[in-house]
């Protein structure tokens, strides 16, 4: 049986399993699970538009998305956490590829934030 989308997304990038267990796998992990390599998970992933690069290079709050799981895996059912991914999925969807990282820009913010703890100052929001 072929995954959908969703239900990739949920276990390579939120560690989310179908039966509600929050655990992070690497694409092996999630490649075995399917009888795939890790090479067709890749290619799966490209196909529709989930690739790491697309991730990575997307203004997408994904660490906080992923906590914000972990943490309710405690405290809410596996249906709850599923619709919680489910929000987190169609956002991700809504700017997948649009909303570019700025590369660049976020190194000379890291520089300037290292430059002023080191001063004991803070920068101004």
């Amino acid at each position: 049986m072929t995954p959908d989308p969703f239900e990739i997304f949920c276990l390579y990038y939120l560690g989310l399993s179908p039966e509600g267990e929050v655990r992070f796998r690497n694409a092996n992990q999630v490649a075995k699970l399917y009888n795939w390599t890790p090479s067709m998970l890749f290619e799966f992933l490209q196909r529709h538009h989930l690739h790491p690069d697309v991730v990575l290079n997307t203004d997408f709050p994904f660490a906080s998305h992923q906590v914000d799981l972990q943490l309710a895996a405690g405290r809410e059912s596996p249906e709850e956490l599923r619709q919680r991914a489910q929000r987190v999925y169609g956002d991700f969807c809504r700017v997948a590829g649009q909303k570019r990282r700025d590369w660049l820009k976020e190194i000379e913010e890291e520089k300037l934030a290292e430059q002023e703890s080191r001063r004991g100052g803070s920068l101004p929001n």
